[in-house]
């Protein structure tokens, strides 16, 4: 089992309505993967808060999200069980509620990145970057936070610690579609951007400071200290 094999970059460039960000999302690739081919939730939790990222929260995907980009903050999300898609880049247009348009057909901008995405991807996002997770095989239409009831903080029941409610997930029988974990650097809290938000101020979200470790490789080597320099 390794933590990491393969880093790709990939730099997205400004929309009209999305900041992105001059710094490259990353994806690592094939982490935390067990020899069964299933992601080791404990062991990227453990890495994720080791290096002084909090884990907020696990989300099973439906059939649409709407676009947006968490403006004050980097964000790193892990694949715990897939496959899925994730498009990078780009604001939804039109009408909001024609969720089936700016999904599946062409109601978003041009100049973006989609990538079907699997179990063991981790991408370290940078402040600004536009991201939309969808699973067209899914039955359900939104997606659903399995760790409460906002996406904000990890809910705790009677007696639990954080830790033991996110692996609860993965005992409960809950790690199936397409899901992902999602973490910030440590004293941060996430906002939702969508299009349009920032127009005339994008240096806002570039301006964002890089994080003193990477979350999958730790302080000092690799990762945004290469690639975020």
């Amino acid at each position: 089992m390794t933590t990491t094999s393969e880093t790709k970059t990939f730099t997205i460039k400004p929309t009209p309505l999305i900041p992105n960000n001059p710094k490259p999302l990353l994806l690592y690739k094939n982490c935390f993967v067990r020899d069964d081919g299933k992601l080791d939730l404990a062991r990227a939790y453990d890495t994720f808060t080791s290096n002084a990222w909090d884990v907020k929260w696990v989300t099973r995907y439906g059939r649409q999200q709407t676009s947006h980009y968490p403006p004050t903050t980097h964000e790193v999300m892990v694949v715990v069980s897939g496959p899925g898609v994730v498009r990078w880049g780009v604001a939804d247009l039109r009408d909001p509620s024609n969720w089936e348009e700016h999904t599946y057909g062409s109601a978003f901008e041009q100049g973006g990145l989609e990538i079907e995405v699997e179990v063991g991807d981790v991408f370290l996002v940078p402040a600004g970057v536009a991201h939309k997770s969808f699973d067209k095989r899914s039955g359900q239409h939104d997606a659903v936070v399995l760790t409460g009831e906002t996406a904000h903080a990890i809910e705790l029941q009677e007696g639990q610690d954080e830790r033991e409610r996110v692996l609860g997930v993965e005992a409960e029988g809950e790690l199936h579609g397409f899901v992902m974990m999602g973490a910030y650097p440590r004293g941060m809290n996430w906002t939702w951007g969508a299009g349009g938000d920032h127009v005339g101020r994008f240096e806002e979200c570039w301006s964002v400071s890089n994080p003193e470790t990477d979350p999958v490789v730790g302080k000092g080597k690799g990762g945004l200290y290469r690639y975020w320099a």
